[in-house]
């Protein structure tokens, strides 16, 4: 499979199964290189799955995956740990593990069984806490933290993976709203500096202002991609998501804003 000509990520007849039941059935995407991109739809559309899939954590039963030119099974573990990220909803730490601990484990990928931590270890998991605002709880214990401070030790780990590619389920989960925005503003940061960015969100608003590019999923297929400009229409989240809404510009942004009838 060639991928499509700007896309860093790309599958072709995507078809992912549970238990008999198509999950993701046939899907054709392409993730663009740079971009921010957004995966975006109802409850049990096959988001989360979707993002799980492209990235090997799932098997699928059909169709093709290219990363980077190759074929998605080329890959030693190894090798696409070192350039693709992933950030589960349903990540779970080992009970008594400390945050510091639980961060280092994002430089596992350079690490052969005899080498040693280097001064760029210590470096790059130094930056992913202070990035995070961690740094203060290096000492704790993860199993002792609120969710919020829970889901960003996890974003500190990819962050000390130090890859080009950064795929995210769901995570703005357990934040409060201030701190939502907090680590938007950080992975639109990390995007502006030249990594590409994928996350499944919930929220039409925080996707239209941080995203460039929005997928729109539902019952398992994409109903259409683009801008959000293209994407956050009355029409589509009527179609999407069954909601009565009108579409308006931000007041800071002008980006589009959702707002219910």
């Amino acid at each position: 499979m060639s991928p499509t000509r700007g896309s860093v990520l790309s599958a072709r007849g995507l078809t992912v199964e549970f238990d008999g039941a198509v999950a993701v059935d046939g899907v054709d995407l392409q993730i663009p290189t740079g971009g921010f991109t957004v995966i975006l739809g109802p409850n049990a559309c096959g988001k989360s799955t979707t993002l799980r899939a492209m990235s090997r954590v799932l098997k699928r039963q059909a169709g093709e995956i290219a990363f980077d030119g190759r074929a998605l099974e080329t890959y030693g573990s190894k090798e696409l740990a070192q350039r693709m990220g992933l950030l589960a909803q349903d990540a779970v730490a080992p009970e008594g593990m400390r945050v510091a601990d639980l961060v280092s484990r994002g430089r596992h990928p350079y690490h052969s069984a005899f080498q040693r931590w280097t001064a760029e270890d210590d470096a790059a998991t130094r930056a992913a806490m202070a990035a995070t605002r961690t740094t203060d709880l290096a000492q704790r214990y993860v199993d002792q933290l609120s969710g919020g401070q829970r889901q960003r030790v996890w974003v500190a780990l990819l962050l000390a993976q130090q890859t080009p590619l950064l795929l995210l389920d769901e995570p703005t989960t357990f934040l409060d709203i201030a701190h939502q925005y907090e680590l938007l503003d950080l992975l639109k940061e990390l995007n502006d500096d030249g990594k590409t960015v994928v996350a499944v969100l919930h929220d039409l608003n925080q996707a239209a202002r941080y995203a460039d590019t929005l997928i729109l999923m539902k019952q398992g297929r994409i109903v259409a991609s683009g801008s959000p400009r293209e994407m956050i229409t009355a029409e589509r989240v009527r179609e999407v998501f069954g909601l009565d809404a009108i579409v308006v510009d931000d007041p800071v942004t002008g980006s589009p804003m959702v707002v219910r009838r």
